[in-house]
C-alpha cells in the first residue's frame, strides 16, 4: 500500500511538472526495425506498456467464441510469469508517455539473442530516444535448424489477423508456428483457422504461420495433435477411431502425435496407435516440464517418435516459444520441407540449450546401420547462455538410462561428451541437458495437476484428469532449464532388438482395461463431466459416440494386442 501512494504521488507530481516520451526502435543486424518483447519497469517496480503496443491474443475457450467478441479476449500486454512483471510486445518501433523519473528497460527476442537492459532517465517535457539491437548469442538457422512452437491456440479467422499475429512470433523468433484449431467430439470451432496447407501459411521475414490441429481430443484416447496438413481433419462421426485421423493426416501431407507427454489417457491412445506407424512425435516439454518417461516407454516397444514441444499458449500462463523444439531442415524451410523433418525425427526439443549429437557420424534422427557388433564414437555438446540457464550437466541416454554423463564446462557456456560405447543390439541413443533456469520466479504446479484438483476429478471418472499423476512436478523448485534430442537408431545386423517383457506387458494390460470399459456394464466409466450438459464438454465423450465407435475401437484394440503378442513370442 505504501509503495502504492508513493508511486501514485511521483506521478502526479509528474504530471505537474509534464510527462517525457520515450521512443523505441528495435533493429535486426541489417539496422531494420524488427518486433521484439518489451519490459519497461519504473523505480517502485511498476510496469509500464507503450500506448501503440502490439495487440495480443489471450482468448482460451473450451467452447466456440462469437467472432463479434473477439476484441474483447486481445490486450497490448502480458503478464509474464516467469518475471512476475507485465510486459508487451512492438513492431519495431513504440511511443510512451512516462512520468520524469528513472526506469528499466529490457528486451528480449527469444531464446538465441542475448536479452539488452539497461537503465534511462526520463526528463519532464523531453523526447528520450533510443535504438537497441539485440546480440544473438547463436545462430541456429545458420545451420540448418529451425524452431516451432507446435501448440499455440491463437484465433486467426480471417488474413487480415496475419501481419499482427506474425509480428507477434517475430517478437520471439519463432520460425514456425503452429496455431491449432480445437475441437471435441461435439465441435471443431475452437479457436479457428481461416485456412490450413500452402493457402494458410503466412511468411514475415523468416517467421511462418502454418494452421494445425488440436483434435482428436478425448479423456478416453488421449489430447492429440496434426501439424501442417493440406486440410482441416474432422471426423466427428468416428471421433474414437484416431488412427482415420492419422490415415488422413499422413494422405494430406502432415505429421500427426500426441499432446501432454503423452500422460494420462494418452497412454492408451498411444498403446493401440503407435504400431500403426502413422505417429510421428510426442510432446515431452510444456508447463515447464521436462517429462520423458512415456515418450521413452514408446521408443524402447519399437516406435520411432521425435519429441516436440510447445506452450499451449495462452490456454496456460507462458509466452510463445518459451517451449520450442528445433527441426532440422534442408534449405529454406517451407511447409512441407520442416513436415518432413518433424517426420524423419530430425528434433530436440528445449527452453534455452541447444544441443548436438554424433554416433559415428549419424546425426539426430539418422539411423546407423552395422554389420556386425562393435563399439561406436558419440560425441554431444550443449551450448547456452549463462546468463539466463545454469546447465550443470548433459546425459547421454540409451534405450531409456543414461549412459554416460559430462558436467564440466569446456567452455563457458558449454558441455561436451565424447565417449565410446559397445553396441551388441540394436539400441537407441539421445542426449539431454539438464539445469535451472537463472532469474526466473518459482515453479508453481497449474491448477489442473494439484492433487485435490486431480481428486475430485477421479470423482467423475479419472479420465477426466488429462495427467493422472503429479509426482514430476514440484511447486517451489527452480525453473528447470532442459533440452532433448531425438534419438539416434544404431542399427545392429541380426541383433534385432527385444523390448523389455514388462513393458510389452503393461501395454498389453492397458488394452484390456479399456476394452473393459468399453462393455456394457463398464462404458459409463468412459462418460466424463457427467454433471454437465453437452455443450460444456471440455473433452469428453457422449456415451452415444462410445456405442457407435466401439467396434471398430475393439478391432484396434485387437490388432495392437495382436503386436505386442508377437513381441512377447519373439524372446
Amino acid at each position: 500500500m505504501k509503495r502504492t501512494l508513493i508511486g501514485l504521488l511521483a506521478i502526479c507530481f509528474g504530471c505537474a511538472r509534464g510527462d517525457g516520451t520515450l521512443e523505441l526502435r528495435i533493429l535486426d543486424d541489417a539496422r531494420e526495425p524488427v518486433p521484439a518483447r518489451i519490459e519497461l519497469l519504473d523505480q517502485f517496480g511498476d510496469s509500464h506498456v507503450a500506448e501503440d503496443a502490439l495487440e495480443i491474443n489471450t482468448e482460451c475457450f473450451i467452447v466456440p467464441f462469437p467472432e463479434w467478441a473477439s476484441s474483447l479476449q486481445r490486450a497490448r500486454s502480458l503478464d509474464n510469469p516467469y518475471t512476475d512483471t507485465r510486459q508487451f510486445y512492438v513492431d519495431g518501433e513504440s511511443r510512451t508517455a512516462l512520468a520524469p523519473g528513472r526506469y528499466r528497460l529490457s528486451v528480449s527476442r527469444g531464446i538465441e539473442y542475448k536479452a539488452e537492459t539497461l537503465e534511462i532517465e526520463i526528463e519532464p517535457g523531453k523526447t528520450t530516444r533510443m535504438e537497441l539491437a539485440p546480440r544473438r548469442w547463436i545462430d541456429m538457422p545458420a545451420a540448418g535448424w529451425y524452431s516451432a512452437d507446435d501448440h499455440l491456440h491463437i484465433t486467426r479467422s480471417k488474413s487480415e489477423d496475419d501481419a499482427r499475429i506474425g509480428a507477434w512470433m517475430r517478437a520471439e523468433d519463432l520460425h514456425i508456428a503452429n496455431l491449432l484449431q480445437m475441437g471435441t467430439a461435439e465441435h471443431f470451432d475452437i479457436t479457428p483457422q481461416y485456412a490450413f496447407g500452402d493457402a494458410g501459411v503466412y511468411r514475415a521475414g523468416e517467421t511462418q504461420l502454418i494452421s494445425g490441429q488440436e483434435h482428436p481430443r478425448t479423456h478416453v484416447l488421449g489430447h492429440t495433435i496434426i501439424l501442417g496438413a493440406q486440410a482441416p481433419i474432422d471426423r466427428r462421426d468416428s471421433y474414437l477411431v484416431y488412427e482415420g485421423f492419422w490415415e488422413e493426416a499422413k494422405r494430406l501431407g502432415g505429421a500427426a502425435g500426441y499432446a501432454h507427454w503423452g500422460e494420462g489417457q494418452a497412454r492408451n491412445g498411444l498403446t493401440i496407435d503407435a504400431p500403426s506407424g502413422l505417429l510421428s512425435f510426442i510432446e515431452v516439454l510444456q508447463f515447464d516440464l521436462p517429462h520423458y518417461d512415456v515418450w521413452y516407454e514408446m521408443l524402447n516397444l519399437g516406435a520411432h517418435l521425435a519429441p516436440a514441444a510447445g506452450t499451449d499458449y495462452p490456454c496456460i500462463p507462458s509466452i510463445p516459444g518459451r517451449e520450442r523444439f528445433y527441426t532440422r531442415v534442408e534449405g529454406p524451410p517451407t511447409r512441407a520441407s520442416w513436415i518432413e523433418g518433424v517426420r524423419r525425427g530430425r528434433t530436440f526439443v528445449t527452453n534455452g540449450p541447444m544441443l548436438e549429437l554424433d554416433v559415428d557420424g549419424a546425426a539426430i534422427g539418422d539411423e546407423l546401420r552395422l554389420e556386425s557388433r562393435e563399439t561406436v564414437h558419440i560425441r554431444g555438446r550443449v551450448r547456452f547462455d549463462p546468463e539466463r540457464d545454469d546447465v550443470y550437466g548433459l546425459e547421454l541416454v540409451r534405450n531409456g538410462v543414461i549412459e554416460a554423463e559430462a558436467s564440466t564446462r569446456s567452455a563457458p557456456g558449454e558441455i561436451v561428451l565424447d565417449v565410446t560405447a559397445a553396441v551388441r543390439e540394436s539400441s537407441w541413443f539421445a542426449l539431454r541437458a539438464v539445469g535451472d533456469k537463472v532469474g526466473e520466479t518459482r515453479m508453481q504446479t497449474p491448477w489442473f495437476l494439484e492433487p485435490e484438483v486431480l481428486r475430485q476429478a477421479c470423482r467423475f471418472g479419472c479420465g477426466a484428469s488429462m495427467v493422472q499423476r503429479a509426482a514430476f512436478v514440484g511447486t517451489g523448485r527452480a525453473r528447470p532449464s532442459a533440452a532433448h534430442t531425438a534419438p539416434i537408431y544404431v542399427t545392429v545386423a541380426g541383433a534385432k532388438p527385444l523390448p523389455p517383457p514388462e513393458l510389452v506387458q503393461h501395454a498389453l494390460e492397458r488394452l484390456d482395461l479399456l476394452e473393459a470399459q468399453l462393455t456394457d456394464a463398464r462404458i459409463d466409466e468412459l462418460v466424463v463431466f457427467r454433471p454437465f450438459a453437452d455443450e460444456l464438454l471440455v473433452d469428453g465423450v457422449p456415451e452415444s459416440a462410445l456405442v457407435r465407435d466401439r467396434e471398430t475401437l475393439r478391432g484396434l484394440i485387437e490388432k495392437a494386442r495382436a503386436h505386442y503378442r508377437a513381441m512377447l513370442a519373439a524372446r
